[in-house]
């Protein structure tokens, strides 16, 4: 939900709920704009960690080896040992529908089934935000946000880095939901070209549409797009605008996490006020055309603690609190 560690005890909803994919009108502010993003090259690099690694120290620590202010990250195989974890939970009242459990640890070998990470600073420190899944032992699927202290287990972990070049990647706490989220930020000594690199991709445009004139940028610069996608913005058009406004004919999502009002698939749901998806994958194909198509397939986990997946139902699924979105150009 946030990458923040707010968390809750309360049992269940003391207020009525709501269909899957309703969107939730937070009780701060509403900021502008809905979507931040910031063209960058990406560098893919690959980190393994041995058992007993702590996972989000290696994480953190892969800012300084790689000379970069922030990295986008997607867990490829291996295990888990120790884990300290929440997940989504009902939050107190209807203006505050949004919270976490509170925290649970979990001992011995899981296998992973997926993780995606956002690193980047919080208060000019290296911080890092994790959702993952994973097998236990005894074959019960498990997922949540996870907490500093989880380990790698005996069979190592695989993690697929990528670095971002042109993007500074910043926690703090959002005045409209009152969370923590990660937003990017360009890093450009030329703060006009900075600037016209940010409005290129920060407004969402109409599904079919053309997109609309940007600044011209150097061939190397834009192979990908990192996004902070505000409440109640929709994935699947959150997903196309950033690939039109950044002039991608195709392309394709991928280390993505964040959340939604629940979730809608194609063949079910799950519910109402948030889930938090360990994993976010999908294509953009003839973006710039007039018949652009977004596919989207993901695991998310709800208030339950229950992990689902599926493919996403089109127009169904708001972001929840925020999304943390990579897009890199195909081709």
């Amino acid at each position: 939900m946030s990458n923040g560690a707010e968390t809750t005890d309360l049992p269940g909803p003391t207020f009525p709920l709501k269909q899957p994919g309703t969107a939730v009108v937070h009780a701060g502010p509403r900021q502008e704009p809905r979507i931040v993003s910031v063209p960058t090259r990406c560098a893919e690099h690959t980190l393994g960690l041995p058992e007993g690694a702590d996972v989000f120290a290696a994480l953190e620590r892969s800012l300084a080896d790689h000379t970069a202010s922030g990295i986008m990250a997607e867990f490829d195989d291996g295990q888990f040992d120790r884990i300290d974890y929440v997940h989504p939970a009902y939050g107190p009242d209807a203006d505050h529908p949004m919270s976490f459990t509170e925290a649970f640890s979990v001992s011995g070998p899981a296998q992973l089934r997926h993780a995606s990470a956002t690193v980047g600073v919080r208060n000019d420190a290296p911080f890092c935000h994790i959702h993952a899944s994973w097998t236990d032992a005894d074959g019960t699927v498990r997922g949540g946000h996870l907490l500093p202290g989880t380990l790698a287990g005996p069979e190592g972990l695989r993690i697929r880095l990528f670095v971002l070049a042109d993007a500074r990647l910043v926690s703090d706490v959002d005045p409209e939901t009152g969370f923590s989220a990660f937003a990017p930020h360009p890093l450009d000594p030329d703060p006009a070209t900075a600037e016209a690199r940010i409005s290129a991709t920060d407004a969402p445009s109409q599904p079919g549409a053309p997109s609309r004139p940007t600044t011209p940028l150097p061939k190397d610069v834009p192979d990908a797009v990192v996004s902070r996608v505000r409440p109640g913005e929709l994935l699947d058009e959150a997903v196309l605008a950033v690939a039109q406004n950044a002039g991608f004919a195709e392309a394709e999502v991928l280390a993505s996490l964040g959340s939604t009002t629940g979730a809608v698939f194609t063949g079910g749901s799950a519910p109402w006020p948030a889930v938090e998806f360990t994993h976010l994958a999908g294509t953009v194909t003839g973006a710039q055309s007039e018949d652009p198509q977004v596919s989207l397939t993901g695991e998310v986990v709800d208030v339950a603690g229950e992990v689902r997946n599926g493919t996403l139902a089109m127009a169904a699924n708001p972001t929840a609190v925020t999304f943390e979105l990579f897009v890199r150009r195909i081709g």
